[in-house]
């Protein structure tokens, strides 16, 4: 039994290995200084539908009521968009806020696959980075950031937590409207 489970285990490792480099999303489960599990990389939204995210995750969406009227006219909008949210599992901001945007992109019918999550450290050395370096000449000092994609250019940011509301700022931002989000000093930066 102890040999199965050795060499499930290193099969795992290599399938995970060889993942990591043929498939655009990577993902690791880690601990940080305390112990504490997060998660790094480009992963999906199931990732943080696993223990110890799970708790966390399914409370933020259960307890968010989505503006389903301003959803209607984001629907359109979301079209030939790519969405780019960089969080870490360790942040409370990133616990509240990624969840209730997940909630949101659902109501608007949001096609998944134009979506990138992208989970960062809170380690010293580190610090907001990510294990592929997505962050780099991206300007993220806050999380969450999420950021409107449109035709290689950023459209929009919302940082940390929305303005108005995550369906209002967003419907502002895919308007092209004067929309200025929190800790605006943070220059909008051209996507590579």
């Amino acid at each position: 039994m102890k040999k199965y489970f050795i060499i499930t285990l290193l099969y795992c490792l290599i399938c995970n290995d060889m993942q990591a480099q043929e498939s655009p999303l990577y993902y690791s489960k880690v601990k940080d200084a305390f112990g504490n599990e997060m998660l790094l990389g480009k992963c999906t939204v199931a990732a943080l539908q696993q223990f110890p995210f799970v708790k966390w995750y399914n409370t933020n969406y259960a307890s968010y009521v989505v503006d389903t009227a301003t959803c209607n006219f984001i629907r359109p909008l979301l079209q030939d968009k790519k969405l780019i949210i960089f969080m870490g599992t360790w942040c409370g901001d990133s616990r509240r806020e990624v969840p209730r945007m997940i909630k949101m992109l659902e109501c608007c019918n949001f096609d998944f696959k134009n979506l990138e999550l992208i989970l960062v450290s809170n380690q010293d050395s580190l610090y907001k980075k990510s294990p592929g370096h997505e962050e780099a000449g991206r300007n993220i000092v806050r999380v969450p950031t999420l950021i409107i994609d449109e035709q290689r250019k950023e459209a929009g940011r919302i940082i940390e937590y929305p303005v108005s509301s995550l369906e209002k700022d967003l419907l502002s931002i895919l308007r092209k409207e004067n929309y200025i989000p929190h800790y605006n000093n943070i220059q909008v930066m051209q996507l590579k």
